[in-house]
């Protein structure tokens, strides 16, 4: 049984499958249709400069940055069973965490999708949403959870969720009538949740960002259509 928290009209979840091509990951529809996921074109498109200095903070932080990566993937796995109602315990690497975030997830409301696939085949990019729902006041929007040891926002993580509702709107539009034009950050640490909100204009300045890099990585790489 699905968490009180959710809408009565959820949005259908769409069948997709972790899949590479050309040494690329992305996601597989239905159909076997591929396209290369936020994360891959992101990080291709990163500059020399910016790869370089990736790789040093790898090659400096590594364990560090594992074990972050487990935590982030542990707590959305946690949070996902939470919103749909399965009951399960907190695995003690992020009780902590956890700790935090109870309260303020609490206050999402009107859920109808969670950890959803999305596919813009205009665009030409796939990706997976943590949670499309309603959190206080605010209207229905995108919701992406992210777990760190500190509350600081980047620039690209406000350009995925930019990208999400533009995958979601194209996606969901017709027969759903999806048009969000909100977004929100939920950074949980284990000592507080920082809430970030992306207002339209604000939403509507990454979302062109976004356009412009998904083309650019297009032309670059027209092999893995």
């Amino acid at each position: 049984m699905k968490n009180k928290c959710w809408s009565e009209n959820p949005l259908p979840p769409y069948f997709s499958k972790t899949s590479s091509k050309n040494g690329m990951g992305g996601l597989k529809d239905i159909r076997g249709n591929f396209l290369p996921s936020l994360t891959t074109i992101r990080d291709t498109m990163r500059s020399p400069a910016e790869k370089t200095r990736l790789a040093h903070w790898w090659r400096n932080n590594g364990s560090q940055a594992s074990l972050a990566c487990q935590i982030g993937k542990l707590g959305h796995r946690h949070i996902a069973s939470y919103l749909n109602g399965k009951s399960t315990s907190c695995p003690q690497l992020i009780q902590r965490h956890w700790q935090q975030a109870l309260p303020v997830l609490d206050k999402i409301h009107n859920v109808r999708l969670v950890e959803g696939a999305v596919f813009h085949y205009y665009e030409g990019y796939a990706g997976r949403v943590d949670c499309i729902g309603q959190f206080g006041s605010l209207p229905e929007t995108v919701i992406e959870f992210k777990f760190s040891n500190r509350t600081r926002i980047y620039d690209e993580q406000k350009l995925q969720v930019a990208a999400y509702i533009g995958a979601l709107n194209r996606h969901y539009l017709y027969p759903y009538g999806v048009k969000i034009r909100h977004g929100l950050l939920m950074t949980i640490t284990p000592h507080e949740v920082d809430i970030t909100f992306l207002d339209p204009s604000t939403v509507h300045q990454y979302w062109k960002q976004w356009q412009k890099q998904v083309s650019q990585f297009w032309l670059q790489h027209r092999d893995i259509t």
